[in-house]
């Protein structure tokens, strides 16, 4: 079995509206507000920082929440087969710790490919015939917007 820090994963946070207000007062009037809009940049990179985080506390719908339902990979891994996929995973290792670089993030309109480099341990349960996990690489993670969020839907080795 091939295993990924990725683990063809991931899921879905509120693309949510940042809010950085200054609002000085004069008397009763507003003088100034101002809002800043996340990009679609920094809405990808926190989806993939909660999906990193997720799999290192093992919180399966933590990573699933950002993973679309239409999810389908180069293995043949649709979103029931990626939860089966992680729960197996979890089960069977410990601590599991992942190194990652910084994403190359592409976006054009709805759609958006990452390539990031990786690397990722993790120590199998006591008493596992399993070796050790050892895996660094890059991945491609292929987004796109739904209802306003970017989900995962395919990811895989560098093409």
């Amino acid at each position: 079995m091939r295993i990924s820090w990725f683990a063809p994963v991931l899921a879905a946070s509120l693309l949510g509206l940042g809010c950085a207000s200054n609002i000085p007062l004069v008397g009763d009037t507003l003088s100034s507000l101002s809002l800043t809009r996340e990009t679609d940049e920094e809405a990808i990179t926190r989806v993939l920082d909660d999906v990193h985080r997720g799999i290192e506390t093992k919180r399966i719908y933590r990573v699933l929440a950002h993973v679309s339902r239409t999810y389908r990979d180069a293995d043949g891994r649709d979103y029931a087969a990626m939860e089966s996929y992680l729960n197996d995973l979890f089960r069977r290792y410990r601590d599991l710790r992942i190194d990652r670089g910084r994403p190359r993030i592409v976006v054009q309109g709805d759609k958006a490919r990452v390539i990031e480099a990786f690397g990722s341990t993790g120590d199998p349960i006591p008493g596992s015939t399993d070796l050790p996990l050892n895996i660094q690489g890059q991945v491609s993670v292929y987004l796109e917007k739904i209802d306003g969020a970017w989900r995962i839907v395919e990811w895989g080795n560098l093409n």
